[in-house]
């Protein structure tokens, strides 16, 4: 099934490739979420990035708590054995201006955050759709 999670809400900036900047994202009151990957620059390299995600902190529940990287979640399908976090790829060879998206298939926590892992040059925004 292919959500359109774009026609609801603006995207927020989840990592800037010149601010190297990840800021937590509330996903709480949102149905679903997905991501935008945005090639700022000709990819030499993979660019390969990690999801995290928290519960609210017991201290202050606006806040987030500890990140912790996401598990990766098999699917049903293939069999396979998932790897110990998910990971999400740009491929090297990927052209400026490129536009990528991806997707969890479970809420992970009530925060999330996109940590690059290696390769440079990509923006990355999270859509979220509708309210809760």
């Amino acid at each position: 099934m292919n959500i359109n999670v774009a026609s609801q809400n603006n995207g927020l900036l989840a990592f800037s490739a010149a601010a190297a900047a990840s800021p937590p994202i509330d996903i709480r009151h949102h149905v679903n979420f997905g991501f935008t990957f945005h090639a700022t620059a000709d990819l030499a390299a993979d660019a390969v990035f990690n999801v995290q995600a928290a519960p609210a902190s017991d201290a202050d529940p606006c806040l987030p708590g500890a990140f912790a990287d996401v598990p990766e979640v098999p699917l049903c399908s293939n069999g396979a054995v998932p790897a110990p976090n998910s990971h999400i790829v740009i491929p090297s060879g990927t052209p400026a201006g490129a536009i990528c998206t991806a997707t969890l298939p479970c809420r992970p926590g009530a925060f999330i955050k996109v940590l690059p892992v290696s390769g440079a040059g990509v923006d990355v925004v999270v859509v979220l759709g509708g309210p809760r």
